[in-house]
């Protein structure tokens, strides 16, 4: 289902900006890599940053939904402040994995953070694109 929400912006992306795509993924891995691993070494507890996620992605769908009812432009800022939103998410879901997880649902914790990344990549895209 997602590669049917994020196919024809990466096609859309690639097709008016060529290697934008490839930026954008580079960008998310080094990213990604980076949260992952500041969560695995310092094994610090980053449940404080759940009320931020949880705010940040209720006001980040007020935004969406009055963006399309009142016809304005989220721009730049908006796509930073996701970045933002989701970077704290993939922390957040780091530590969660490691706390909660059992060590045989390694399918559910890999999708539970697969889902931060691939969005981080759409808003990283959508930032580099603008």
């Amino acid at each position: 289902m997602f590669a049917l929400i994020t196919t024809p912006a990466v096609f859309y992306a690639e097709a008016t900006q060529p290697g934008v795509v490839g930026s954008a993924i580079g960008v998310t891995i080094l990213g990604s890599v980076g949260l992952i691993a500041t969560a695995m070494i310092t094994r610090k507890d980053f449940s404080f940053l759940r009320g931020i996620v949880v705010w940040g992605m209720m006001l980040a769908f007020v935004a969406i939904v009055a963006s399309i009812f009142l016809g304005f432009e989220l721009g730049h800022w908006f796509s930073l402040a996701m970045i933002g939103v989701i970077g704290a998410s993939i922390l957040f879901k780091t530590s969660e994995i490691m706390r909660t997880y059992p060590t045989d649902k390694y399918v559910g914790a890999a999708l539970d953070l697969f889902a931060s990344v691939a969005l981080l990549f759409l808003y990283i895209l959508r930032f580099m694109r603008d």
